[in-house]
């Protein structure tokens, strides 16, 4: 099977985990793959979920970079893709070394660092929420009541995955925040230096998926967050509705977020861009520049015609044919909708039992675990402490919600 692999042409993964393995699992079929790690760790919970076994090789970037590089040429790839967040950088640097499709390195920094993001969108001449960063608790204090803010968001300048991030109503809960975030190691594996202090904005909450080639960019699916508050007063992603793309609030919308591509440097390659609609209009929550969370591809082909992932191979590998054959803004076959699993309480994680339910739901599409049967799950207090997401997909809303509504009432009883 290695020597038949061979034989094929090579694309390049950096950190494929987490949605990443889906690329790896779509790409494996016609290429040989080549995964780097942009780390020399990764967190648990992300590094269980790489499909180590696609890979003709697996190889570690940090300390290493030259001989990787080196290497990876000699294999001749046809593309080096960001699988994750985790990559972005990496993938950036690796892409410019060999002269391959990729995003500017020098401007790698907009597409990670929460503040330089919003400074780039807002020198674009876009609407961006008010900032701050710092590793003061007071010196915080003192820019919230400079700037007449009430309620105003705390998190880290880059992670990912609404890992630390704190509502914010009065001085201590930004005391508390502050103490949290600062010198603690995130996500990402790197140390919180400082904070990022924002405007809080009220609003819906959208995110919106692309691919681009060469500047131009197409919007594959669109969503409406839904959230609510569970123990301790944490705030989590309870589901996401695909818009509509005849919905007369997308248009400005999608304006938008192209503006905001274009001020990252995001040229080609996926991204996943979170926003709020105020009564302003559109502002920036971040942009990602890797896939959505949201790319699960059967679910996407039934209720768009395309998917995230499939789109982002073709503009890498597949000389963009896919997606100069699509609109620039997705189309609509069916109603979807992406509930994301809440653990209530400590348990032997049910796998088995949720798969089979689930199941028997009208509505049913596909879902995806970060949990194998019987490992324990803790309360869901943000994305990743969330056993996994659920796809509906149907002709008919109303059957989705019918879905959803039993869903909810299971984990009560298993989770």
């Amino acid at each position: 099977m290695i020597a038949d692999r061979r034989n094929r042409p090579t694309v390049v993964l950096v950190d494929a985990l987490s949605t990443g393995a889906l690329l790896a699992r779509r790409a494996a079929p016609d290429y040989r793959l080549i995964h780097v790690r942009s780390r020399r760790e990764l967190p648990a919970v992300f590094a269980a979920s790489l499909p180590a076994g696609l890979f003709d090789a697996d190889l570690t970037y940090p300390g290493s970079g030259g001989d990787v590089v080196h290497r990876i040429a000699a294999a001749d790839p046809v593309a080096v893709i960001p699988a994750s967040e985790f990559g972005v950088e990496a993938a950036d640097e690796i892409a410019g070394e060999l002269g391959l499709r990729g995003n500017d390195p020098a401007r790698s920094q907009l597409r990670r660092n929460k503040f330089h993001m919003l400074a780039a969108v807002a020198a674009a001449g876009l609407r961006t929420a008010r900032q701050y960063r710092g590793d003061d608790a007071e010196a915080v204090l003192r820019w919230r009541r400079d700037a007449g803010l009430d309620r105003i968001v705390v998190k880290p300048l880059d992670s990912a995955g609404s890992d630390a991030v704190f509502v914010c109503a009065d001085d201590d809960d930004v005391r508390a925040a502050v103490a949290t975030i600062v010198g603690k190691t995130n996500l990402m594996l790197r140390v919180n230096n400082e904070v990022l202090a924002q405007e809080y904005l009220e609003g819906d909450e959208y995110v919106v998926n692309s691919v681009s080639r060469d500047g131009t960019h197409w919007f594959t699916d669109a969503w409406i967050s839904r959230k609510r508050t569970v123990a301790h007063r944490h705030r989590i992603y309870d589901f996401e509705e695909l818009v509509s793309p005849a919905d007369r609030r997308l248009p400005p919308i999608l304006a938008y977020v192209r503006g905001c591509l274009d001020a990252l440097g995001v040229v080609n390659g996926p991204a996943h861009t979170e926003l709020i609609e105020t009564v302003e209009g559109p502002v920036l929550l971040e942009t990602g520049a890797r896939l959505s969370g949201l790319a699960e591809p059967a679910a996407l082909d039934k209720c768009t015609g395309a998917n995230q992932v499939d789109l982002t191979l073709d503009c890498y590998a597949g000389a963009g044919r896919a997606l100069a054959a699509r609109p620039a803004r997705y189309e609509q076959r069916a109603a979807a909708r992406c509930v994301n699993l809440i653990a209530h309480r400590k348990v032997a994680f049910p796998r088995a039992r949720l798969a089979e339910e689930l199941a028997r739901l009208p509505a049913f599409e596909s879902a995806r675990f970060r949990a194998g049967e019987g490992e324990p799950t803790t309360p869901t207090v943000d994305l990743n402490s969330a056993p996994g997401v659920v796809f509906f997909v149907h002709h008919d809303a109303a059957r989705i919600q019918q879905s959803y509504e039993a869903l909810r009432r299971l984990e009560h009883r298993v989770l």
